[in-house]
């Protein structure tokens, strides 16, 4: 068991040469053929080291077993044949002459080793020669114990190799995923990659991390404009930190290099107006909601001018909550018309569905016939005139994007065109007076009293609520 010991330094390894007839039988994690099994015992102490050396040799014994007899894929070996009564005389001899060889070299080498100390002895330039050679050996053997450390460190790291976008696959995976947060998040650790030129995640450092880091505060740009401090610590840093405390949490990496990488700082932003919708832009948007068709828009971009803005105006909503509104989402309850806003549609940030009643200036102006006449499916986009089915790039998504730019293009200075809606209609709660309670329910907004979290949210008292928001006059 013992010959299957050797030392690097101070750690014990187990190092065992592959049987000549069975070359080629076995490979390295990195598909050379193998051998010889070198494995460190990851130990100092010669005992712990026996124990440990026992389990490898037992496992390379099956290996060999296995291969010679046929087990698993590798090729059958002769078995071996019965040996005659003359070939086992002839067998003893062999071995009974290689012992008293052995014996006679040892009672040489014995003759030369006391040959040699007596010339030392007398010759001093000849007992300097030996101390030269004795360390030019050692020189020799400690070289081949470094190439030997270093060749299984570099096997032991090729083993553990894991890719990153590997892991991010195996992370997507995992049923429940949002699609959107996925197709993004994938882009975000191929940047990753990209520019550390690492794939491999045990190479990662918090060095690595840093320097992408900062090259997307200081280079990255995003439309020609630099990348916020929400934004890299937010999406680009979140997306690396969770994947990679997901693969630790799996037994898939022993460290996570980017949780101790701190975020991103930078000055902050001087606003210089308010993020919700003055009335006087509110006023300018929803007059032009019945414009009509302007150049060559599509019916689906018409529908979604003309109502999406007064959808926005009465419920607080998030813009692509309404565009992905679909006619089975406009419900009644009771005697309340209202909108079921739900993961079912799509994105939904807190992924909660709710129910918001439809303010009656809404149904005045004839929403409940626009949707009567919509054929089945989403209410403002065409799922056949879909051209990628890249999450990312949902119809829902892209049409928030036009409605933001169609209402940049009427003047309005809002940082966030669409959303300053909803900084509206908060605005409109606090003037009318309307119950916290109920602005919860219709916004999605999570309550921190414990109290308004017990409870239903009656749909009929909700409107109530909504209709001390007068009807909104041009």
């Amino acid at each position: 068991m013992r010959d299957y010991e050797t030392k690097v330094g101070a750690i014990y390894y187990f190092r065992r040469v592959v049987p000549p007839d069975l070359i080629g039988h076995f490979r390295t994690a990195t598909g050379k053929t193998r051998i010889e099994w070198k494995f460190s015992l990851q130990t100092k102490d010669r005992r712990e080291a026996a124990k440990r050396l026992r389990d490898y040799a037992d496992a390379t014994d099956k290996l060999i077993e296995d291969a010679r007899w046929g087990g698993g894929a590798a090729p059958k070996a002769d078995p071996p044949i019965a040996a005659s009564a003359d070939a086992v005389r002839r067998s003893q001899a062999i071995a009974d002459d290689m012992e008293r060889a052995s014996l006679v070299a040892a009672e040489l080498d014995e003759a030369d080793r006391e040959a040699t100390e007596a010339r030392a002895e007398a010759d001093p330039a000849f007992a300097a020669q030996l101390v030269l050679r004795g360390a030019a050996a050692e020189l020799t053997r400690e070289r081949q114990d470094i190439a030997f450390a270093r060749g299984l460190a570099r096997e032991e790291r090729d083993a553990r190799r894991v890719s990153v976008m590997d892991l991010f696959d195996r992370y997507a995976a995992i049923p429940g995923r949002s699609a959107k947060t996925v197709a993004q998040w994938r882009t975000y650790l191929e940047k990753l990659v990209a520019f550390t030129g690492i794939d491999d995640a045990t190479a990662l450092t918090p060095r690595h991390l840093i320097d992408w880091r900062n090259n997307l505060r200081d280079v990255e740009t995003y439309r020609g404009k630099r990348l916020s401090a929400k934004t890299i610590n937010g999406s680009y840093l979140a997306a690396v930190n969770v994947v990679l405390g997901w693969a630790v949490d799996d037994g898939l990496l022993d460290s996570n290099p980017a949780r101790d990488v701190k975020p991103v700082q930078l000055p902050k932003v001087a606003e210089t107006r308010s993020r919700s919708m003055s009335d006087d832009e509110a006023r300018k948007v929803l007059g032009a909601t019945g414009n009509g068709r302007e150049g060559r828009e599509g019916d689906d971009f018409l529908n979604a001018k003309r109502w999406v803005p007064w959808l926005l105006c009465y419920t607080g909503a998030r813009v692509n909550e309404l565009t992905q509104l679909r006619k089975a989402d406009v419900i009644k309850l009771g005697e309340v018309h209202a909108i079921r806003i739900t993961p079912e549609a799509g994105s939904v940030k807190n992924k909660l569905a709710r129910v918001v009643p439809l303010h009656p200036h809404l149904i005045e102006q004839g929403f409940l016939t626009f949707v009567a006449k919509r054929k089945a499916g989403p209410l403002f986009y065409d799922p056949a005139k879909r051209r990628s089915d890249h999450a990312i790039n949902r119809q829902a998504n892209r049409l928030g994007s036009k409605l933001a730019d169609w209402v940049r293009s009427l003047g309005v200075t809002a940082p966030q065109p669409n959303h300053a809606w909803r900084h509206r209609f908060v605005t409109l709660a606090e003037r009318y007076e309307l119950s916290e309670r109920a602005v919860d329910a219709m916004t999605g907004h999570s309550s921190g009293k414990m109290n308004r979290r017990y409870g239903e949210n009656e749909i009929d008292v909700v409107l109530r609520e909504l209709e001390k928001i007068p009807a909104f006059k041009l």
